[in-house]
């Protein structure tokens, strides 16, 4: 296993004050383009979460390299159709066909295009069946989360 160096002190109070910044309602759209691309996985992280963060920096975060940095791009309302639509194939591709964890999500979310959101149902991402007329579907309960202030 390679030893990772221990970050100076400075260092440490510098990525966490780029979590702070990343986890701010007040960042400006421009700087969370840049936090986007961080090295640091919490600012990267943080940053999908961030509802003003610009749907180009969440469709990078969307093929990020971390699992739960994708993820969170799916809980931000701001995420770009054609994201979402990346990650619902990339699920049916590599995941067992029985699998619907990010598929659910991305049916249910906002900006997913009609014509995915039917796909999506028919294939059975979610186990609603009723629903199909009207969304929000009635038995999904989406994660709410306030950003902290």
């Amino acid at each position: 296993m390679d030893q990772q160096p221990v970050p100076a002190d400075a260092e440490r109070w510098q990525c966490y004050l780029r979590v702070l910044e990343a986890r701010s309602a007040d960042t400006s759209p421009g700087r969370l383009s840049v936090l986007a691309a961080d090295e640091i996985r919490p600012i990267r992280l943080w940053t999908a979460r961030n509802p003003n963060t610009p749907p180009e920096a969440l469709r990078r975060l969307a093929h990020d390299e971390d699992s739960t940095v994708r993820w969170q791009t799916l809980f931000n309302p701001a995420t770009p159709p054609h994201a979402l639509e990346a990650m619902a194939q990339h699920e049916a591709a590599e995941a067992h066909p029985d699998t619907f964890a990010v598929r659910h999500l991305v049916l249910h979310h906002p900006n997913t295009d009609p014509a995915l959101r039917e796909q999506l149902a028919r294939v059975g991402a979610c186990s609603n069946r009723t629903w199909y007329s009207s969304l929000p579907c009635p038995g999904f309960r989406p994660y709410r989360r306030q950003m902290p202030t």
